[in-house]
């Protein structure tokens, strides 16, 4: 999972709360940026913003005109523990803290951007890298967890005989058919890559292959462009509660449980087309 190292102001500099305003000032200029963190003996003990600057006398010190409210962050959090960040406490910049030292400075504008890339642009649906983040916070809370992975049959052919177009729309009608399937307080939905779509739920097995069976038949009584029928082959993992181990195996874990419904789904399509034959 991306972490924030990549998204904070490339050019970090500190400054001491004995600066005057107009020093700042000037080093925002050069630096061009918005913000400094303040440091006092090394320890972190504000943050001064240009509409801090902006609303103080160039005389004053920075210690009178910046910001006490800092709130910190790891450098190793995902985009999304820094999203609950900002709308917890109304702030526009998070401090990252590495090793218990300010390293740099992310934005509320800096994050929005970051986060639309988890954002599918054809069907508007989060992407597979959400579904791993909310998969491993579900863990990390002791729940047991689901995912179904749902690979579309033959669309391939869709898209050489008819055309991306067609097949775009085709993805789109499969996403609204997800979308209206789901009980989005308690199930997740993205689209995976190309034509496969992922669930991730807290729902128990029996629950879970109802859902399943539910948007088969729903999929069946879709009309769909140039009269085609749409099918899906489906995989479901299941992950388990109370889990102790570390992050790093956690993430692990995540990965092993999307790629236990991938091969399951595949081992449906290899059993129909055998079946077919």
């Amino acid at each position: 999972m991306n972490n924030l190292k990549k998204l904070m102001i490339d050019k970090f500099v500190a400054i001491s709360p004995e600066y005057s305003v107009r020093k700042a000032s000037e080093l925002m200029e050069h630096y061009k940026t918005d913000c400094f963190p303040v440091l006092e003996n090394n320890k972190l003990i504000g943050i001064i913003t240009s509409r801090n600057i902006r609303s103080s006398h160039p005389n004053r010190l920075v210690a009178d005109a910046m910001s006490k409210k800092i709130i910190t962050i790891s450098s190793n959090c995902s985009p999304w523990e820094a999203k609950k960040l900002f709308d917890q406490y109304q702030v526009e910049y998070l401090v990252l803290i590495e090793d218990s030292k300010p390293l740099g400075v992310i934005t509320k504008t800096q994050l929005r951007i970051e986060l639309e890339r988890y954002i599918d642009a054809l069907t508007g649906l989060k992407t597979a890298e959400f579904l791993r983040y909310k998969a491993f916070e579900l863990l990390q809370n002791g729940s047991e967890i689901c995912i179904i992975f749902f690979d579309l049959d033959n669309f391939g052919k869709v898209n050489k005989i008819w055309g991306h177009i067609i097949g775009d729309k085709i993805i789109c009608q499969v996403a609204q058919i997800l979308i209206q399937s789901i009980d989005t307080k308690a199930d997740l939905l993205c689209r995976y890559a190309g034509d496969e779509f992922s669930i991730l739920t807290t729902k128990k097995i029996n629950t879970v292959m109802e859902l399943t069976a539910r948007i088969d038949e729903a999929l069946k009584k879709e009309q769909w462009p140039n009269n085609l029928k749409i099918t899906f082959s489906s995989g479901i993992a299941r992950g388990p509660q109370h889990i102790t181990t570390p992050t790093e195996d956690l993430k692990n874990l995540v990965d092993r449980i999307i790629n236990e419904a991938s091969l399951a789904s595949t081992e449906t399509k290899h059993k129909k087309s055998i079946k077919a034959k």
